[in-house]
């Protein structure tokens, strides 16, 4: 019954959401003796509109396709779009008469800045709305399979349209043998000048054909496995799903897959080639080096909390791509140059230690300290004690951004711990692996929860502490009970309420 009032929820929000929709951008459309910042608007309401609602049309021929904890939140973020239309409306009718004339000097005066601001909140609503819209990747179900494929086929989809790269990530996932891929495997291809990208583990290399420059991660393969062949399978399904992640916020567009083979035909290594993301500079570095070149200078605010919430929103398409990271820590964040921003955008790589999110986990692990540190306790060690999961990924996103949040680099360059662990040092003497990292936990949390508050606020506070805590019994994320038989939808659904939306409020 719940889910009967929440579909029909929905389908009244979108009915209503179409309609204003339009209504708005046709008057910006109507709009006459407009000097150009109303056709900037203008240009920008066509632009933010047109994707939302091709979004939109997909939900409403998804229907009852898309799983209900999905569908009540989809109905949550409709009531804020529905908000945000009629606003944009309202004021749109302030500076415009019956002949659709703007009354220049009230626009000039007085309602300028309101528009611009209408405008940015719609786009903001579609950014992360796009969150949530990447989440029916994730589930299983060849009718919503053949609902994307029609919607595609039906309406040419909007450049960087998140529908279409839905579409074909779930095309990677459906195991359909009669879909054809182009292959990921490239040829060997001499790149010249492999310069490290800081303490990533990632390298900037330069094809010699092209004269393009790629950022190149390499994965070696223990030659102790003996399952090559799910490995391969793996790789490929990692490098076709990066390849169709165009524009996604956060992730490295895949050119391809070069394999490395010993003598005995077994491979060694497997180098992803990723494309230089559109518009930015092609000189990353590692998120610890950002932290070491300014750790007494920190950023501006507004700065490290944009970049707070960008790596959590990195987070969130990783696990909508249907892949746990399994090795999220400064050195495998790399930060791009972005004109206007002193920080730059951050992209997650490093992803040595990948799998799919509904594959086998190898348990594999190490002792290193500073990787032990942004790892929940059950995941230490050479063994770790569970099965990877997207918990996991959001208690390291946790420890990042408390470090971030508090701009003290944990790790110093010669590998020892950093000030601002000073506390931490004597645990991690501790013999007792299992109680060291319980101790360091709680630690963490205690430091999330009384220095970050005067430095980034309680709301950032809050979201770190939740990241720390989202494995524990009263965690704000869900019960262990509840995930038992989730799919991946629950969890993201809580990761967007608590924590991606909780930094999306953060107003500096």
């Amino acid at each position: 019954m719940a889910a009967a009032g929440s579909a029909f929820g929905i389908v009244g929000a979108l009915d209503v959401c179409f309609r204003t929709g339009q209504n708005l951008r046709e008057r910006y459309r109507d709009i006459r003796n407009a000097g150009r910042d109303v056709e900037d608007l203008n240009i920008r309401v066509e632009n933010v509109w047109l994707h939302i609602a091709y979004q939109l049309s997909t939900v409403q021929s998804s229907g009852d396709e898309v799983p209900p904890v999905l569908r009540d939140h989809i109905e949550v973020l409709l009531d804020k779009l529905v908000f945000c239309l009629h606003t944009a409306c309202k004021n749109i009718d302030r500076v415009t008469d019956n002949t659709g004339k703007t009354k220049a000097l009230k626009f000039a005066l007085f309602i300028k800045g309101s528009l611009e601001k209408d405008v940015t909140a719609l786009e903001k609503w579609r950014d992360m709305f796009r969150s949530t819209f990447y989440m029916m990747s994730i589930p299983k179900n060849p009718a919503l399979d053949r609902i994307l494929s029609m919607e595609v086929q039906k309406n040419a989809p909007p450049v960087g349209s998140a529908v279409a790269n839905v579409k074909a990530i779930r095309d990677v996932y459906a195991d359909d043998p009669t879909k054809q891929f182009s292959s990921v495997w490239l040829p060997p291809v001499r790149m010249y000048f492999p310069n490290p990208i800081g303490y990533s583990g990632s390298h900037i290399v330069l094809d010699e054909n092209t004269h393009t420059k790629y950022v190149m991660e390499t994965i070696t393969v223990d030659q102790g496995r003996k399952d090559y062949g799910q490995l391969d399978r793996d790789v490929t399904k990692l490098a076709r799903v990066l390849r169709e992640s165009k524009n996604v916020p956060g992730i490295l567009t895949c050119k391809g897959v070069v394999k490395k083979v010993g003598v005995n035909g077994q491979p060694e290594e497997f180098q992803f080639i990723l494309e230089m993301p559109h518009g930015l500079g092609d000189t990353p570095s590692c998120l610890r080096s950002v932290l070491h070149r300014s750790a007494h200078e920190p950023h501006p605010l507004e700065e490290r909390v944009l970049l707070a919430r960008q790596i959590a929103s990195a987070v969130i398409f990783v696990h909508n791509l249907n892949f746990v990271h399994k090795n999220m820590r400064p050195d495998t964040i790399l930060v791009f140059p972005n004109p206007g921003k002193t920080l730059g955008t951050p992209f997650l790589a490093g992803f040595q230690m990948f799998r799919s999110a509904d594959g086998f986990s190898y348990r594999s692990g190490d002792d290193s300290w500073s990787k032990n540190l942004y790892r929940h306790p059950s995941r230490q060690g050479t063994h770790p004690d569970n099965i990877y999961r997207m918990q996991h990924d959001i208690y390291s996103l946790g420890v990042i951004l408390l470090e971030v949040g508090l701009w003290s680099p944990f790790v110093n360059q010669a590998g020892y711990p950093g000030e601002a662990l000073s506390q931490i040092v004597p645990i991690l003497q501790d013999r007792d692996q299992r109680k060291g990292s319980t101790r360091i936990k709680k630690q963490l949390v205690s430091m999330a929860s009384n220095l970050l508050p005067p430095r980034m606020g309680t709301k950032y506070a809050d979201v770190v502490v939740a990241c720390l805590t989202c494995l524990d019994k009263n965690s704000e994320l869900g019960t262990e009970g509840e995930f038992l038989e989730d799919d991946g939808i629950l969890v993201g659904v809580r990761f967007i309420q608590h924590v991606l939306g909780v930094l999306e409020d953060i107003v500096v």
